[in-house]
């Protein structure tokens, strides 16, 4: 059972460390909680959707993917699944994916700031070397974490985000290694660039301490900030038979520092009260996590897949933010996320010699709970269900087609109090995608 956690807001009292050290100017207390801002915890999850390199197992909504071993995507996948692979075969792939992100406010007197989705491209690359019939070698570049989000700036919740946006680019080497004919044992080094940018425009009317006046001010405030970390993937292959196997992959907790500018700029009846730029460093952690896949040949035309997997979310309690605004100040945020689980099931059925048909249904628990979710990750449970198809050109090109249709659940959010305050609502999310990848042995 998932247990809840305290819920922590940012509220404008002179107990909190931000006020005790910059009552005497609340727009650097304001520049400060821009960057505490809840952006800093983002993932795939957030879309909903990822394209293994290489790989045909777009269609089966990612099940079977540790263990499925099907083309240069198994460097990426489950480095030990490399040794499913023949010779020497380099494979791209790329999803367009189209996110529907409507939310409703409850007073209806308020912008709900419409369609916040996006059209996001994925592209990717893998690439497998036999060195022998026993080791293997490899290497993918791919984004496995990302999200986008734009509200506009006229929308109710634009105190706490107009946009957002985090991508991590990850480059892997990896080598594989066969014990017996029924044990394969792999690895590989992650190589981490994650970017983080977000934006809000808030306006707040408060009695605010020192010269400046009660009457509402205009702000302006943007986030950009970019670093490179390292870790460690590791995957373990078990062979039945040739019709029957079962997969693991655990892959690292990351975590880097990132570093940027927070831009800050306020206005007051038109007359700028403040354009600054404050140096900043937070740290960012991608969360660990474990998958067990099966494959199963049932008959010489279909096949089973699954996974069941879980992202430890739960390991980093707190972003710390450093920014430097006229001295150190480091601002513990508890982030009040949680382990999330995901189920997948998949089928294949060979139509023709050259043409197999693909199915999948994939169900991936929220991380967070309502009185935890913000407006610039509206994140709930999600929904895929997917259709595709593998066509088998020539002996030595494969290329998979896939299309999907992701429900990302009906996500609520409650209002936040403060400066960076946000209306309460309800999310109606979706998303469309479509993928193509091509791999070739030589």
């Amino acid at each position: 059972m998932r247990q809840k956690r305290t819920h922590q807001t940012f509220e404008k009292n002179q107990n909190h460390p931000l006020e005790q050290r910059h009552t005497r100017n609340p727009l650097t207390a304001l520049a400060v909680l821009t960057v505490s801002s809840p952006l800093l915890i983002s993932n795939a999850h957030a879309v909903g959707l990822q394209l293994m390199p290489g790989s045909s197992n777009f269609g089966t909504a990612g099940a079977g993917h540790a263990a499925e071993g099907n083309g240069a995507g198994s460097s990426w996948a489950n480095p030990a699944t490399m040794s499913l692979v023949e010779g020497n075969q380099i494979g791209f792939g790329a999803i367009v994916a189209d996110t529907d992100l409507q939310f409703e406010a409850d007073d209806p007197t308020q912008d709900s700031g419409g369609d916040s989705g996006s059209t996001l491209l994925i592209p990717s690359f893998a690439y497998v070397h036999s060195l022998s019939d026993d080791v293997k070698l490899g290497f993918s570049v791919l984004a496995p974490f990302g999200s986008e989000i734009d509200y506009g700036s006229q929308w109710t919740g634009s105190n706490a985000v107009t946009s957002a946006s985090v991508q991590t680019i990850q480059a892997q080497p990896t080598i594989s290694f066969r014990v017996n004919d029924h044990l394969s044992l792999g690895g590989g080094i992650n190589i981490n660039y994650t970017m983080a940018e977000q934006e809000l425009s808030p306006s707040f009317t408060q009695n605010m301490p020192g010269p400046l006046p009660d009457p509402t001010v205009d702000a302006d405030l943007a986030l950009d900030a970019d670093g490179i970390e390292y870790g460690w993937t590791a995957g373990a292959l078990w062979e039945f038979n040739q019709q029957h196997r079962v997969g693991v992959v655990y892959r690292s907790e990351v975590e880097t520092d990132l570093k940027g500018d927070a831009d800050i700029t306020a206005n007051f009846n038109g007359t700028q009260l403040m354009d600054s730029s404050a140096t900043t460093r937070l740290n960012w952690e991608n969360p660990a996590s474990v998958m067990v896949s099966g494959y199963h040949q049932l008959t010489d035309k279909t096949a089973v897949l699954w996974d069941i997997g879980r992202t430890f979310y739960s390991n980093f309690e707190t972003t710390t933010i450093n920014a430097d605004l006229g001295g150190g100040l480091d601002i513990p945020i508890e982030r009040n996320w949680q382990d999330a689980n995901r189920y997948a099931i998949g089928g294949h059925y060979q139509l023709t010699q050259n043409v197999t048909l693909q199915a999948g249904f994939s169900y991936d628990e929220s991380p967070v709970e309502t009185e935890d979710r913000t407006a610039d990750l509206p994140l709930d449970d999600i929904k895929r269900y997917t259709l595709g198809a593998v066509y088998q050109a020539n002996e030595q090109t494969e290329l998979a087609f896939g299309i999907e249709y992701a429900d990302l659940g009906n996500a609520k959010i409650e209002q936040h109090e403060g400066l960076l305050s946000s209306p309460a609502g309800d999310y109606d999310n979706s998303a469309v995608a479509a993928s193509m990848s091509v791999n070739y042995k030589f």
